[in-house]
């Protein structure tokens, strides 16, 4: 950093401090004018209808739920799944830095949150399109409230100010959902980007090297994710939840203490709060807010002393009970880790693989199996060096993707269609059990697409058993399919918690997999129980199809499996490894079937050993002509 940056930089810092004790001192003179007030208004306190604070705290619980959900929600459409409970510590551990550290608790509540995203399985693009487009729906919610207040109390001139504010939000985020859905935009933006990143890292003394390839890591990320219409209208309604819910805490504060609500202005009341917090001037608009929110209800009619004691009330439940519980959070989410012990999960324990030097920058598409989801892969995902920029989508039918449920082929053209919306010319298909058989079938429908194949307890040829035929069969297969889906997800939760209860400790990934694949495989947009069937009875349809195109398959592939595989047979991996032209076997022992969750590392190392040795061409191999 420069001279004159850090000179740049302390004069702001000094501006700050100096607004903040201006701001202050304002506060404590206006106290000290109206003394005989704030002592009345200690007089009122003690006379509360105690009945509606705990509505108010509910309230206030209320809105840090909607808010959580919102982010919740964003990072679902992107394939990070995490549970309400653990979005829900992050929301109130973030707020207490935010509001509590001077100065800097925004920016560093924003740090610590894309970190906990990034550990709860988010990479970093989709962590920071949350964050990013979280912010402006919230801000674009807060907005409408205030000009809904506006409009509620016949100001016309508020109105007509909050109005620019709200469509100035909803243009940014329209900006955002633009740029990285469409590629000649993105590609226009690179330039720009690159150097903005690349001045960035030089202040930072953090030199960034090809900054233009992370630019467009960073922007092919971004154009992959989607959000439906129906899912925008769901984060923007937990935004206008988050602030409506805090608002009616203020309307609790009033009632509790004696006075009438003044429901015409109460939003126009609580926008100016709203404006007063978001200055920053002091940690969570400390002192600030409570003047000016006693300000403005007075200037509706309210007297003085109950109006500063509604605000006090309100602030309890709103920022220091908030702020108290966000702080122990925090601290509970730091004891786990000192409390485990020296002996972590063997897969966390061990460092990523080492990096040839000659391995070049691919794009991976990590396709999960049957029943399965995007999370199969968060400790995979976590190993593989930075040329490897994977994406882990929902396949067709599974959680939020879209598009009906299809057997191999409707799962491929998914997959070439998703290419082909992000720019991608050529991938990495990566396959588990059921996935497996999707990404054969892309490479055979569409050689020049696919630079090579990994498949992980592939199904193919031999795979089908009994159990198969009886799960695909008419009558039967509806039954077990419903019963499954119905009763087998519940009492798969319900034996997770209780052995996590024993332990004293959440579970790790590799630890009782089957559990965790069956218990946390809901939470889409269909009835799971349809899909697993649709995939079931396409699996007999079209196995032979598949057995028939594998010939054709002129990538390189990498065939995993483990001999003691009890759902896939180990000779279906032979067989695939004999009837693919270029393909070689490599034994994974001790993992079993869910090779992604038992035995990332080992998934890890192979995938970058193999594309590092591979002879991956520019040009696909030309087939034969049929006859």
């Amino acid at each position: 950093m420069t001279r004159r940056s850090k000179k740049v930089a302390r004069m702001k810092k000094v501006a700050r401090v100096a607004a903040a004790g201006a701001a202050l001192a304002v506060v404590t003179a206006a106290g000290w004018a109206e003394r005989t007030g704030v002592a009345a208004s200690f007089t009122v306190l003690a006379h509360l209808h105690w009945l509606w604070i705990p509505a108010a705290v509910l309230l206030e619980s209320a809105s840090m739920a909607a808010f959580a959900v919102m982010l919740r929600r964003l990072l679902a459409a992107g394939g990070a799944r995490v549970g309400v409970r653990p979005m829900l510590a992050t929301a109130y551990a973030a707020n207490a830095v935010s509001v509590s550290v001077p100065l800097a608790g925004p920016a560093l509540a924003t740090a610590y949150t894309f970190r906990r995203f990034t550990r709860q399985g988010a990479d970093g693009p989709l962590a920071g399109w949350s964050l990013l487009t979280g912010g402006v729906v919230s801000s674009a919610a807060a907005a409408l409230v205030v000009v809904g207040g506006g409009l509620a109390s016949g100001n016309i001139l508020v109105t007509a100010v909050a109005v620019p504010g709200g469509v100035l939000a909803v243009a940014v985020l329209a900006a955002a959902v633009a740029a990285v859905r469409r590629p000649r935009l993105r590609g226009a933006l690179e330039r720009p980007a690159a150097w903005t990143l690349q001045q960035g890292s030089r202040l930072l003394r953090r030199p960034a090297t090809e900054p233009r390839q992370i630019i467009r890591a960073w922007a092919q990320r971004l154009g992959a994710l989607r959000l439906s219409p129906a899912g925008w209208v769901t984060v923007t309604g937990l935004a206008l939840a988050n602030w409506l819910a805090d608002a009616a805490v203020l309307a609790v504060s009033i009632h509790a203490a004696g006075a009438a609500v003044p429901w015409h202005d109460l939003l126009l009341v609580y926008g100016s709060g709203i404006a007063a917090q978001s200055l920053n001037i002091t940690p969570g608009g400390l002192g600030v807010t409570e003047g000016t929110l006693s300000l403005a209800l007075v200037a509706t009619g309210l007297g003085a002393s109950r109006a500063l004691a509604a605000v006090l009330l309100y602030r309890l439940a709103s920022f220091w009970l908030v702020a108290l519980a966000g702080w122990l959070v925090v601290f509970w989410l730091r004891r786990p880790r000192a409390r485990r012990g020296p002996a972590p999960s063997r897969n966390r324990a061990v460092p990523r693989p080492r990096m040839p030097a000659e391995l070049d920058a691919h794009e991976l598409v990590l396709l999960h199996g049957q029943p399965g989801s995007p999370a199969d892969w968060q400790e995979v995902t976590g190993r593989l060096p930075a040329q490897l920029h994977a994406v882990a989508p929902d396949r067709p039918g599974y959680g939020f993707s879209p598009l009906p449920p299809g057997g191999f082929a409707v799962n491929a053209r998914a997959v070439l269609d998703d290419l082909d919306t992000r720019g991608i010319t050529r991938a990495v298909l990566v396959g588990h059990s059921y996935g497996g058989g999707v990404a054969l079938t892309a490479a055979s429908l569409a050689p020049a697409r696919v630079a090579a194949v990994v498949l992980l307890a592939s199904v193919g040829p031999g795979c089908l058993t009994g159990w198969d035929r009886l799960l695909a069969a008419p009558g039967t297969g509806q039954l077990c399919a419903l019963v499954a889906w119905r009763l087998t997800p519940w009492m798969a939760r319900a034996r997770l918690a209780g052995i996590a209860r024993r332990r004293g400790r959440p579970l790790d990934p590799d630890e009782h997999v089957n559990w965790q694949v069956w218990g946390h495989a809901g939470g889409g947009h269909r009835p799971l129980w349809r899909t697993f069937l649709t995939e079931q009875r396409a699996l007999l349809r079209e196995l032979g199809e598949l057995e028939d195109a594998i010939a054709s398959v002129r990538a390189p592939v990498l065939v995993l499996a483990d001999p003691k595989d009890t759902v896939v047979p180990f000779e279906t991996a032979r067989e695939l490894a004999r009837a693919l032209p270029d393909a070689r076997l490599q034994l994974v022992a001790g993992a079993g079937h869910h090779l992604p969750r038992r035995a990332p590392q080992a998934v890890a190392g192979a995938i970058v050993a193999f594309l590092a040795a591979a002879q991956i061409t520019d040009v696909p191999i030309a087939q034969p002509a049929m006859t």
